[in-house]
């Protein structure tokens, strides 16, 4: 009986939401503000079918249009009226994407009922993956690498003589990685008011499913479990492990220990992390 009764409120829900349009037939509006790799993906496919849910939705156009603001080719006014725009048109339940957050202040101010999910991955192994998928991606569009410009080149690009491998792959040297981790996660803490952030460990996505669809005011129903890990590099090289350990270590313990202690405390050094 449950199931059916299940499934015959989805199917009201469907008629709604034809019936009204997308945007006007929303349970839910939330952003994915995890960076990139560390489970954005499976957020948005962790959701079924009756959830309009995605992952890096126009993340070209967010990344020209990001980057216009940035260099003051149009203005916040007009930043602001192409984030609503965007919206009203795509009507997402769940959008999620490392993009998110260089929008994150306009998000916070033009969506004051939406909800934002922070996945955190560990700083070593996020740091490996997203080597690994820089080296992997080499190739991608040109605005994706603007974006990694934006973040890691504002400063010369120096790389000391443990970070050779870095350099011969055309890497960034391990402080952009680690401190750039850090800010990200910080921030994202540190904006968004409690009662609004769900904050999730990547390892713990699967666990913690069930609760999100509760904070999300999403139905239970509509998680799909075996879809909470997502989009894996299929050839990881463990990239970290081929520098001096110690040195690593230490670039890590300058820039993360803080949030390290308070999602992984488990995770005192190289050693313990799995890549």
């Amino acid at each position: 009986m449950k199931i059916i009764s299940h499934a015959a409120q989805d199917a009201l829900f469907a008629v709604r939401r034809f019936a009204l349009g997308p945007n006007r037939a929303r349970r839910a509006q939330i952003y994915g503000v995890g960076i990139g790799k560390s489970g954005t993906h499976s957020l948005a496919n962790m959701f079924s079918r009756t959830v309009r849910a995605r992952h890096e939705p126009q993340s070209m156009q967010v990344i020209d249009h990001f980057l216009d603001w940035h260099n003051r080719r149009i203005s916040e006014a007009e930043m602001a009226a192409w984030i609503r725009q965007r919206d009203r048109e795509m009507a997402l339940e769940v959008d999620s994407s490392g993009l998110n957050f260089p929008i994150l202040d306009l998000l916070l101010r033009e969506f004051p009922g939406a909800r934002f999910v922070l996945t955190v991955r560990d700083c070593y192994s996020w740091t490996n993956s997203m080597m690994n998928e820089e080296v992997r991606s080499a190739n991608a569009d040109e605005r994706w690498s603007r974006m990694r410009r934006y973040y890691h080149e504002r400063e010369p690009v120096v790389y000391t003589p443990e970070e050779q491998l870095l350099k011969e792959n055309k890497l960034y040297p391990l402080d952009r990685y680690f401190s750039h981790w850090a800010m990200r996660n910080e921030q994202v803490i540190a904006k968004v008011p409690g009662e609004r952030l769900f904050v999730v460990r990547t390892d713990q996505l699967k666990q913690r499913a069930l609760e999100l669809a509760d904070f999300a005011g999403l139905p239970r129903r509509a998680i799909r479990l075996q879809r909470t890990h997502e989009f894996k590099n299929p050839d990881k090289r463990p990239i970290l492990r081929e520098i001096d350990r110690g040195f690593v270590e230490h670039r890590a313990e300058k820039y993360c220990r803080p949030i390290m202690t308070r999602f992984f405390p488990e995770i005192k050094s190289l050693h313990d992390a799995k890549l």
